[in-house]
């Protein structure tokens, strides 16, 4: 009997220093990942028999550089530890426990950022239970899988399928709750520029869905990422010929020029994209040609910005083709800042520069105050010094011109 309690005493003795020592791991655990609970960082801990460093690595998100570090070295067995962790991290999106659910698509999300773990997620399946996560009954899940579908959709092969497998609908109607927070509007925004992005069917998709109005409603939102997220959404949706049309009849083309007051670059960058590509549609002219449109695009050719320069130059070139847009664009001062562009050396501004004035020459009662403030000189020196367009152009520029009564000796 004797030998069978010391037996049990030290039995007992291992016991208690097996929970002692549990019980420093699980405190440990709760140090480093405060947003879950003691009893699930216990229970995992568990079933990974008290290893601590496998559970930790469960819950702890790699790094896009630290990934991008493991990738370069190139070692297979690097990428089946990558393709097992995503398993586990599937297997945590099945959970009910919304902690775990929280975690498994924080470090989804963050794995996508990484193009190869992008395609690691897809062979993984993983895209499905992504997608299920955007139905939890948590915000932040949600949000994290928001985020997660739109570094995915980073990849192009992979924009095509999260629109087959229900993303694209499933975002707008979450979209749709104008009480979300601008955190969640900000990743939803976003997500949709990310699969709208040179992605025809996503673009009419996303308006088919009834996705157009909630971006607009973001748009005009105090909150600035989520302006310039939805503004950028609204660029990549205006390539589309379809939309262009829904866009103008929208109302949204006054938001975006409320959107540039601002004078943040990126929004006017946007901004300045999505209404060249907009007034590339004619029917578009009446919301088009008014003042506060023509004296926002007139605004960004003083940006010191290169591409904002160059697409609202875009922009007035497309808007000078309509008569009526023709003597505005002028009365509201664009003659000067057009004229700089028009010498400013880069051949693509010079060009659009170029355009607008063939457009604006048209029209009689600025052909004598183009000659005025631009003078012929510059552009016979445009048709001698540039391409067989820009020889065009000024060509077709000195013709309207030259049709004006008493306008030689205003060249003087």
């Amino acid at each position: 009997m004797g030998a069978i309690l010391t037996l049990g005493r030290r039995k007992d003795k291992k016991a208690e220093k097996a929970a002692e020592e549990q019980r420093k791991k699980v405190e440990q655990l709760c140090e480093m990942f405060p947003m879950l609970s003691q009893e699930t960082l216990s229970n995992v801990l568990e079933a990974n028999e008290g290893d601590l460093e496998k559970t930790m690595a469960m819950f702890m998100p790699i790094s896009p550089e630290q990934q991008r570090q493991e990738n370069h070295q190139g070692m297979n067995n690097e990428r089946r530890q990558d393709s097992l962790h995503i398993d586990e991290l599937i297997s945590w999106a099945k959970s009910e426990d919304l902690e775990v659910q929280y975690q498994a698509a924080r470090s989804l999300a963050d794995l996508a950022i990484d193009a190869d773990q992008r395609r690691h997620i897809e062979n993984a399946n993983a895209v499905q239970h992504i997608l299920g996560l955007l139905h939890s009954p948590s915000p932040e899940v949600c949000e994290c899988a928001v985020m997660a579908i739109s570094n995915l959709a980073l990849d192009d092969g992979l924009q095509e399928k999260l629109n087959q497998e229900g993303a694209l609908q499933a975002l707008v109607q979450l979209a749709s709750n104008a009480e979300l927070s601008a955190g969640m509007q900000c990743h939803l925004a976003r997500a949709l520029a990310n699969l709208a992005y040179c992605n025809e069917r996503n673009e009419e998709d996303i308006v088919k869905f009834g996705g157009l109005s909630s971006l607009i409603r973001m748009i005009s939102t105090s909150t600035p990422d989520v302006m310039l997220e939805a503004v950028a959404a609204l660029a990549n949706l205006a390539r589309n010929p379809l939309n262009q049309r829904m866009i103008g009849e929208s109302g949204a083309i006054l938001n975006l020029v409320n959107a540039m007051k601002g004078n943040d670059v990126e929004v006017l960058r946007q901004a300045s994209r999505c209404l060249a590509n907009v007034s590339l549609n004619h029917e578009n002219e009446v919301e088009l040609c008014v003042p506060e449109v023509i004296e926002a695009l007139i605004a960004t050719l003083r940006v010191d910005n290169q591409e904002v320069m160059t697409l609202g130059m875009m922009a007035l070139a497309n808007l000078s083709v309509h008569r009526d847009a023709q003597y505005k664009i002028v009365a509201a001062g664009a003659l000067p800042e057009i004229n700089r562009l028009l010498q400013c050396g880069n051949e693509g501004v010079e060009l659009q520069a170029a355009r607008s004035l063939a457009s604006l020459s048209q029209h009689e009662e600025n052909k004598l105050r183009i000659a005025r403030e631009i003078g012929v000189q510059q552009f016979i020196l445009l048709a001698r010094s540039r391409s067989e367009k820009h020889q065009m152009l000024a060509a077709a520029t000195l013709a309207n011109l030259s049709s004006v009564r008493g306008i030689s000796a205003s060249w003087g």
